[in-house]
């Protein structure tokens, strides 16, 4: 076995998934509330994918070796996907218009604080147009 250790940063709970070559789950793991994780696998190469509510995904190719650890980069998952088709555009914008003051969609509550509002609304601005999932380099 080896290990994957590394950090994605996002203000929801982040799911880590090890997918193997036909993208089947081999393993996954919630990441701690500060984005850390550990994933243990078998040697091997995988894909490694990175998900949030309301965030566009992250994935990249890995090898783990057994015996050892390896550290990734840290990741920072864009906020505004609200539809989860990977594109933040403007149907995610108008879901957050709809939803405004509400909390469902929870999806839509993009910084996690129970209300739907203009800061959600900034959140995926600063990312608007942006195409998932991004890459792990």
């Amino acid at each position: 076995n080896g290990t994957l250790s590394g950090q994605v940063i996002a203000s929801k709970p982040v799911t880590i998934s090890l997918l193997d070559a036909n993208n089947v789950t081999i393993t996954a793991v919630v990441a701690n509330p500060d984005g850390t994780f550990n994933l243990t696998s078998l040697a091997g190469s995988y894909t490694l994918v990175a998900t949030a509510s309301g965030f566009l995904s992250h994935q990249g190719p890995v090898t783990i070796t057994a015996g050892n650890t390896s550290a990734l980069p840290t990741s920072h998952l864009p906020a505004g996907d609200v539809d989860g088709n990977n594109v933040i555009d403007q149907f995610d914008a108008m879901t957050i218009g709809m939803s405004y003051a509400s909390s469902t969609p929870a999806a839509a509550d993009l910084n996690n604080n129970g209300v739907i509002d203009f800061l959600d609304l900034e959140l995926l601005a600063g990312n608007y147009r942006k195409v998932g999932p991004s890459n792990w380099e």
